[in-house]
């Protein structure tokens, strides 16, 4: 198996753990660590905060203290030539224990759902699941439409990058269908929270990388393969 990208030998001989550009938007999705590129974690934050101010869900917006030297989270921006960022995420994982995950504490209100997660979690644990949190895309782009459905097709690279199988978020059940069109399913038996408050209904949301191309849309799966074809970065392993 090809050794993880993070290691410490290899941040020093490139600063890009993987990146492609999407001919969509014409962008370029980048993933990094805090400790490559401080300069672009501070910038996703600050795209993070404000989306969601915007919104007014601050409160659903969990992120992890980084420093300069932190090798964790790994965390995904598009940019534009300029070098301007348009949107963002990161991967919280991959998890070591139910502990590490967020999601059972945002469905503290449906005591059922919050154990279905639980339970996923714990079951996908052994063959390696990352939670997928923060992400958004700036609303003034006339690229929006293709930037929303290149995050969700970069959940499946960041999959294949830290190969794992599993991949999971918290979602508003009226944007789930962006996520299904990257071979999201929705987790069975769950009763969606009104969470971050009452204006929303959030489902969770599952990927299994053995799966997610079946229910994925042509178009996804066609970007997804010329994707990785074109990645750049640090070697990954094969897709699954």
């Amino acid at each position: 198996m090809t050794t993880s990208p993070l290691k410490s030998s290899e941040r020093t001989t490139t600063r890009e753990l993987y990146g492609f550009r999407d001919e969509v938007s014409g962008m370029t999705l980048r993933f990094y660590t805090p400790s490559r590129r401080f300069d672009h974690w501070t910038t996703y934050m600050n795209g993070a905060q404000a989306s969601y101010q915007r919104y007014r869900v601050e409160q659903a917006l969990t992120l992890p203290a980084a420093t300069q030297a932190s090798t964790t989270p790994v965390f995904a921006i598009t940019s534009d030539d300029s070098g301007r960022v348009w949107a963002g995420w990161y991967a919280n994982g991959p998890l070591r224990s139910m502990r590490d995950a967020y999601a059972p504490r945002e469905f503290v209100s449906e005591p059922v759902s919050a154990s279905l997660v639980s339970d996923w979690i714990e079951a996908a644990l052994p063959e390696g699941v990352i939670e997928l949190k923060g992400a958004w895309v700036d609303p003034t782009s006339e690229h929006k439409s293709a930037l929303a459905d290149l995050t969700s097709r970069a959940f499946l690279h960041a999959m294949r990058m830290l190969d794992v199988r599993y991949a999971y978020c918290s979602a508003a059940e009226h944007a789930a269908s962006r996520w299904f069109n990257s071979g999201a399913e929705e987790l069975p038996g769950i009763i969606p929270a009104r969470y971050p408050d009452d204006r929303y209904r959030t489902t969770v949301l599952t990927w299994d990388a053995e799966t997610a191309m079946e229910r994925a849309t042509q178009e996804q799966r066609r970007l997804y393969d010329a994707e990785c074809r074109t990645a750049t970065g640090t070697e990954v392993p094969g897709a699954r």
